[in-house]
């Protein structure tokens, strides 16, 4: 507190005093040095207190009315399934063009030109709920089908392979409408009751003057459960299994490498082509304007966008198939893994200070192939230990050296790896009282979890908003998130960030800055469609004993205080897919103190400091090394495997970390198994 008089203060700050200068009027007004003294002549706050009693989480958050909703309600938009006065049900759906069959090399990529005029809405009117006895398909392709060939409709798997009972030919109603009506069980010789799985794909075959290439294709497989009005991504029911609702994808038979890049299952009309238009554009090199999968045109529009300070030139260079990055090998460039910079305290803004000399993110590559603004190489030191059974362990302790620095040495950075795209409309779509309610800032029910969420300023209108997304939660939304990895690792510059990536003191940076928008609105709605509709992969071998066994001691341990296993997504999401969805993320969204062996040397990220970090969600985390080809984890990948990674939690998380490692080698092995099986 301040000890003197108002007088007192307002001569030091007119006359200055020490090192301090004297501010004017013009600086400073006379209002504002009476704001100034009332805060300081009033002391530190007082503490924080805690409702008596038990206490809920949520309850001292502390932002109650804080937060704007980022989807008001009326989102409006159609429903994906509705039921007639007579019990119809009408399922609506889409998909896109496949090489081959499921369960065959081929089917699960994107084939050349995916983006042109190479997808399809879907209808499935079932009488069976209303005592008919058939099921009717409508296929509506977005660009007209061949005039010479017939749309076929395979349907009713036999076995376990990918040989259908019955194969016809649809009928025809226009060049972009065609219709077949099932009415047998043709697996089973019988009419069709609720409850039968009926399996069914297309032959597809377009007119060759809407697309260029190739023009037969198979398509998806899809499996409708005839009464339920909803498309089943598994063979048999497996509640369990449904890590992303009714998005969840199918298993992957062929090419499981894959399992990151398929669309939501129950993906719509409205968002199919924007998917696959974003899709290009995350494939996309902004430097070249190259597609980074053979049999793609060149972007032309999209070429010499990049830069001129970069850490990669396309989306698919740090997530690789979607997934995760990695540090690279001692000594070795990064390449999927970027250099958080931060400067002193924060900006007016309450952003992160960013380092003055190379802004927020170090660039280490130039225009034209030159060298940016300098590398980051890593070294290990390891530290043995031993559990308490005696099983020894070794763990890595990372250090960063910089070299080529263009502008002197770095004081404060945090390393941060590339996150898995997987499900993140998912996330967004959670609404902020189901994030809050868990938020428990004080730990006021005193369960050793104290987490809280980041509060955010939206970079389009200013309002706070929750952070969901990036290691510490610093981004509200998929296009912020899209928009600011443009930016900041591709020098692309958007309507939300339209300026490049400079430090305050970067001279010849800020001169080539632009200001001006590189990327379209429309672009940054593809892109950011692409993303909020990616599939989720299913869960695998829930029904194995040691999986179900390490899922009970993964929640006894207390993991699942910060990994929740469930949430449901909100009402008012503007994509429909993503509404009123059960999911299971392993994730609160809320930021946590991970102990000081975490910590990186940052001053803050909104409320994030130098130890918390946001619970990365595990879905899909048995599937890293099948995607990627490493098990690499945490924000700067130090931990070689899940073990490892749990033996790096300290803070709020050690105690569970205690647990774990007090379990037998067996149960060690099932809470393994249980992870293995996200």
């Amino acid at each position: 507190a301040f000890d003197g008089s108002l007088e007192a203060f307002t001569a030091q700050v007119r006359t200055g005093k020490g090192r301090m200068p004297g501010f004017g009027d013009q600086a400073i007004t006379s209002a504002d040095i009476e704001a100034i003294y009332a805060y300081f002549a009033s002391g530190a706050p007082p503490a924080a207190t805690c409702p008596g009693g038990e206490v809920d989480p949520g309850e001292c958050s502390g932002v109650s009315g804080q937060i704007a909703p980022l989807f008001p309600a009326g989102a409006g938009g159609k429903a994906i399934t509705t039921t007639a006065a007579d019990g119809t049900i009408t399922l609506e759906a889409a998909g896109r063009v496949r090489g081959r069959h499921e369960r065959e090399e081929e089917f699960s990529p994107f084939q050349p030109r995916y983006f042109e005029n190479r997808s399809y809405k879907f209808v499935v009117e079932d009488a069976i709920p209303a005592g008919g006895g058939t099921v009717k398909f409508t296929w509506l392709p977005n660009a007209k089908a061949s005039d010479t060939q017939v749309i076929n409709f395979r349907c009713w798997y036999t076995g376990d392979g990918n040989v259908f009972h019955a194969n016809n030919g649809m009928d025809r109603v226009t060049s972009t409408h065609w219709e077949f009506v099932v009415d047998r069980n043709a697996r089973e010789g019988r009419e069709i009751r609720e409850g039968d799985l009926l399996e069914f794909e297309f032959g597809v075959f377009l007119d060759p003057a809407t697309v260029e290439g190739r023009t037969s294709y198979y398509s998806d497989t899809f499996r409708y459960r005839v009464g339920s009005g909803e498309l089943t991504p598994f063979d048999a029911p497996n509640e369990a299994a449904l890590s992303g609702g009714d998005g969840t994808i199918p298993y992957i038979y062929a090419e499981p490498h894959l399992y990151y890049e398929q669309m939501a299952l129950n993906i719509q009309e409205g968002s199919i082509q924007r998917f696959l238009e974003g899709r290009r554009l995350f494939h996309t090199d902004f430097a070249t304007g190259e597609h980074t999968e053979g049999g793609n045109p060149v972007f032309d529009e999209h070429a010499g966008k990049a830069g001129p300070l970069s850490n990669q030139t396309t989306c698919a260079g740090c997530h690789l198939h979607n997934g995760r990055g990695a540090p690279p090998e001692p000594g070795e460039a990064m390449e999927t893994a970027v250099v958080k910079l931060f400067g002193a305290g924060a900006s007016a803004d309450g952003k992160p200070a960013t380092d003055p000399m190379y802004g927020r993110q170090l660039q280490d590559k130039g225009p034209d192939g030159s060298p940016g603004e300098g590398t980051a190489t890593v070294a290990y030191a390891e530290e043995p230990g031993q559990l308490p059974d005696g099983t020894p362990y070794v763990l890595r302790r990372p250090t960063f050296r910089f070299d080529g620095l263009s502008a002197g040495q770095i004081a404060r950075y945090s390393v941060r790896v590339a996150r898995p795209v997987v499900g993140m409309g998912l996330l967004e779509a959670i609404a902020e009282e189901a994030v809050l309610e868990r938020a428990d800032g004080m730990d006021c029910n005193q369960d050793g979890i104290s987490g809280r969420p980041n509060l955010i300023p939206d970079p389009v209108s200013g309002a706070l908003r929750l952070g969901r997304f990036g290691w510490k939660a610093g981004k509200v939304s998929v296009p912020h998130q899209v928009a600011d990895a443009l930016v900041a690792d591709m020098g692309v510059t958007t309507s939300l960030f339209p300026v490049e990536e400079c430090g305050e003191e970067q001279a010849g940076c800020r001169a080539g800055a632009s200001g001006t928008p590189e990327l379209s609105d429309e672009d940054l709605d593809r892109m950011a469609a692409y993303m909020r509709v990616l599939g989720v992969p299913p869960r695998r071998d829930t029904a194995d004993p040691a999986v179900q066994r390490g899922e009970v001691l993964f929640s006894q341990a207390g993991c699942a205080s910060c990994h929740v296993p469930s949430m449901k997504t909100g009402s008012h999401h503007p994509f429909v897919e993503l509404r009123d969805q059960i999911i299971h993320p392993y994730s609160d969204l809320l930021l946590h103190d991970m102990g000081e062996a975490l910590a990186d040397t940052s001053t803050s990220e909104a409320l994030a400091g130098p130890r918390e970090w946001r619970t990365p969600p595990l879905w899909g985390i048995g599937l890293l090394e099948a995607v990627n080809g490493h098990t690499q984890l945490l924000h700067d990948g130090r931990a070689r495997d899940v073990v490892e990674a749990i033996l790096w939690h300290g803070g709020e998380a050690d105690a569970a970390k205690q647990r774990f490692m007090a379990l037998p080698s067996g149960d060690r092995d099932a809470v393994v198994a249980f992870l293995r099986s996200l």
